[in-house]
């Protein structure tokens, strides 16, 4: 008998329908706090996986509500491991860092930073190809971030 377990982890799908990254942000908090991620770390991974989910309904699913989001975390001994999957209607082709101080002046459009607040909030975070040809933001919290 083997003493290696297999990883925790939790699945979710939702429709592409602004709303419903609610419902993952708290499935997505509650396992968290269950793998022991401190407070202040799960709120920030709250807010990431609702800003990647409302970029996977917007931009990868074009807001069709029959399109679904995947949302999988993946809990090994070294973090926590989020990926957000659509299906690419709108291939993520890159995106310009935003200038903070042009939005703060009214100078660039309020939107538009969800990707930049995403990187603020977890260690690491990117996109991966998906065979299916869909989007894959992939976000990444480690154990020195835990309490």
């Amino acid at each position: 008998m083997s003493d290696v377990s297999p990883p925790l982890s939790l699945e979710l799908s939702i429709p592409s329908e602004f709303g419903y990254e609610r419902v993952v942000r708290e499935a997505v908090a509650s396992f968290a706090r269950r793998i022991g991620l401190n407070s202040e770390r799960v709120e920030d991974l709250k807010t990431a996986v609702s800003e990647a989910c409302l970029n996977a309904i917007e931009h990868g699913n074009a807001q069709m509500p029959e399109m679904r989001v995947g949302v999988n975390c993946v809990w090994e001994n070294d973090g926590l491991t989020i990926r957000v999957l659509d299906h690419g209607l709108k291939r993520y082709a890159g995106h310009v860092a935003p200038c903070i101080v042009c939005k703060v002046h009214g100078e660039a459009p309020p939107r538009g930073m969800g990707l930049y607040l995403i990187a603020q909030l977890v260690d690491t975070c990117g996109f991966e190809t998906s065979p299916d040809g869909g989007n894959v933001l992939c976000m990444r919290m480690h154990t020195r971030s835990m309490a």
